[in-house]
């Protein structure tokens, strides 16, 4: 692919959103100004096949919403769940089941380069010295130079979700449900050990732990690596007949988590409609709030990222194929991003 190719906007979809969209809230720094922040997200997708090639982002303050090709609607090319930032550089990442993975300029949404990566892989994650990025498939996890987009290693540990401790010398990968976390040395790709947390559907970094979210238990568990102690915290979020292969007729389960800019609480988007808060210090469960856009039954929730500076959210609507801007406190819908989705937000900016 021509390395000065343009990713193109969906430009039906994104007129649509620029009628009907609200403007998104606006970021509030300490100073009390504005500055750019960017969301963004891939379009939902099975696990396996074709996707819809889309990308979501939204830019703060003000009331950009745009959509993004990345690949062909239709193909495997279009599949990607977890993309990945590298923020000194300006840089996304995004990997598809097909084994591409594209590197798209964040200032001007254009590719960059694309490269070769793992069959499956369609989650990433840039370590925090932005030197590597690693590509998950349900079976292996591939590590890559961000430098020359170099194969450094491959690990047999697969999974969907991936989180790194505050240096980076941990890399964590869990998820699909898998029985434990892998604890892996970033620098050589070597399993450090395995910790006995299992059905994890997404994993956080917060305050000195890794939290899990057990998808058919509602247990949220909290592992403390300076005590290995591991904390575990039942809720209401629960689904025992969960299943990836029929999840929209699920009626509970933990979907992404996402951390507080002050690192003392992890919210978790529930498929029962709520978004439910632990604190990090001692890990506890403080409660949930309800978010509600319609009288049509519960609106599941799934991809979660909390807003800079503010006490907002905004959270995918799997039912309803949209996103929505929540204050966290109430669950009260501030604003509504109709055709605007995706399972997985990351923040960019």
């Amino acid at each position: 692919m021509n390395s000065k190719q343009s990713i193109h906007f969906s430009s039906i979809l994104l007129a649509s959103l620029i009628v009907v969209a609200a403007p998104v809230a606006q970021a509030k720094t300490d100073a009390g100004a504005d500055s750019l922040h960017i969301l963004v997200g891939a379009f939902p997708s099975a696990p396996m096949g074709a996707g819809p090639g889309k990308l979501a982002e939204i830019r703060l303050p003000g009331d950009s919403a745009q959509v993004v090709d990345f690949g062909k609607a239709g193909t495997p090319t279009g599949n990607s769940f977890y993309v990945a930032v590298d923020a000194q550089n300006q840089q996304l990442f995004v990997p598809s089941v097909a084994g591409t993975t594209n590197v798209i300029d964040l200032a001007t949404n254009k590719l960059v380069r694309q490269f070769k990566s793992i069959p499956g892989g369609r989650a990433a994650i840039v370590s925090p010295d932005h030197s590597m990025v690693f590509i998950l498939s349900g079976k292996t996890l591939a590590a890559y130079s961000t430098n020359d987009d170099t194969l450094r290693y491959q690990v047999p540990v697969g999974g969907n979700a991936m989180a790194f401790n505050t240096d980076g010398s941990h890399l964590y990968v869990g998820g699909n449900m898998n029985k434990t976390i892998a604890d892996i040395n970033p620098s050589n790709g070597h399993i450090e050990h395995q910790i006995s947390i299992g059905h994890s559907g997404d994993l956080a970094w917060a305050n000195g732990k890794l939290f899990s979210a057990d998808i058919k238990s509602g247990v949220m568990s909290a592992y403390n690596p300076a005590t290995d102690h591991i904390y575990n915290i039942q809720t209401n979020e629960v689904d025992p007949n969960f299943s990836y292969n029929k999840i929209l007729m699920a009626k509970a389960g933990f979907m992404q988590l996402s951390v507080s800019p002050s690192q003392d609480s992890v919210y978790a988007a529930g498929f029962s409609g709520h978004i439910l808060r632990f604190s990090t210090a001692e890990p506890a469960y403080l409660g949930q709030v309800k978010v509600s856009v319609g009288k049509a039954g519960p609106d599941k929730l799934s991809g979660l990222a909390v807003l800079p500076n503010t006490d907002e959210a905004i959270t995918t609507i799997e039912n309803r194929h949209e996103s929505v801007i929540v204050d966290l406190h109430n669950g009260k819908v501030l604003k509504r991003q109709p055709n605007l989705a995706s399972n997985r937000w990351v923040a960019a900016l």
